[in-house]
């Protein structure tokens, strides 16, 4: 059974496709904007910046846009986010900054 996807960062979704050959066409302070130049019959590719992950029904549109196999997508995301990523974090990892020792 393949793994499930997971929501990630809107950046790291944005490094999963310029780490697969888009490049950013454009962009404001609310979505990126990226296209393949190698492949022209793929549309632009919009990723929205704002929110601390990216839906899940947006990063499969994504994935099947971009045709990207999911093999390709889970190879890429390890190399962008590191082996143990997850969301979200478990509470017994995260450590209080803000009590003293």
């Amino acid at each position: 059974m393949p793994p499930a996807l997971a929501p990630v960062p809107p950046l790291a979704l944005k490094e999963i496709l310029v780490q697969y050959g888009f490049r950013i066409l454009f962009e404001d302070e609310y979505n990126w904007i990226l296209d393949e130049p190698n492949q022209p019959t793929i549309e632009p590719i919009v990723i929205p910046k704002i929110g601390e992950v990216v839906a899940v029904d947006v990063m499969m549109d994504t994935i099947i846009n971009a045709r990207m196999a999911y093999g390709t997508y889970f190879a890429l995301k390890e190399k962008v986010l590191g082996k143990n990523w997850g969301y979200p974090p478990s509470p017994s990892t995260e450590t209080d900054q803000t009590k003293p020792n």
